[in-house]
């Protein structure tokens, strides 16, 4: 399977050049990727969805993470980047369905084995999508996700002030995607993150069903 090729940028986010994937780890390239956080409504609840990741990846397997994310290839555009949601999810959005968050830095190094470090250096460009699909219509692609979880707001938001120790969610997996199952969410079950990342998306899908204009991480 050939390679795919990354762009990299500038401080600017003017394309420089590309590379293969590999070396732009290897090397710690600056490049962007897409990430988009899906919220949704439920009677008098309000969710965010996220990925548990495969058990089969390199980087942070079987842990909690955004909703659909991956890296722009060479040659697309921020907008091109909503493949992502339909290759991880099934799901096709409208670019203009979304609203735009903003661009979170990531500068970090990662030891996924013994064969050495991972230099990530990205620019995401992170959307958030409100929507209704109850995650049981979602069609999961087994190599990239295991299974789906949408975590009540309020709740999450108490996990991550430590108020509370653990949550219980919902949560579909491919082998019963139209079965809704109670999993326990601790804050170990996420990737993480020196910036509180997560934290800050609950806040915003908090803002945002609060009627708040004014969103951004």
């Amino acid at each position: 399977m050939t390679e795919e090729y990354i762009d990299i940028v500038d401080s600017k986010l003017k394309v420089v050049g590309s590379a293969p994937r590999s070396v732009v780890h290897k090397e710690g390239l600056w490049h962007q990727t897409f990430h988009c956080w899906i919220i949704r409504k439920e009677d008098k609840k309000k969710y965010v969805v996220l990925q548990r990741r495969s058990y089969n990846k390199k980087n942070h397997p079987g842990k909690l993470d955004i909703t659909a994310a991956g890296h722009l290839i060479s040659g697309e555009t921020i907008q091109d980047g909503i493949r992502e949601i339909e290759e991880e999810i099934g799901l096709c959005p409208n670019i203009n369905e979304m609203i735009y968050l903003g661009i979170r830095l990531t500068a970090s190094n990662v030891s996924p084995d013994d064969t050495g470090k991972i230099r990530n250096n990205e620019y995401s460009h992170v959307y958030m999508w409100a929507n209704n699909i109850p995650i049981t219509d979602y069609k999961i692609q087994t190599d990239e996700v295991d299974s789906l979880v949408e975590i009540e707001i309020h709740s999450a938001l108490r996990l991550f002030s430590h108020q509370v120790k653990y949550v219980y969610c919902r949560a579909v997996t491919p082998n019963s995607p139209h079965e809704i199952a109670s999993v326990k969410i601790t804050l170990d079950d996420f990737i993480p993150r020196i910036d509180r990342y997560y934290e800050k998306i609950f806040i915003m899908a908090e803002r945002y069903f609060a009627g708040k204009k004014f969103l951004a991480i």
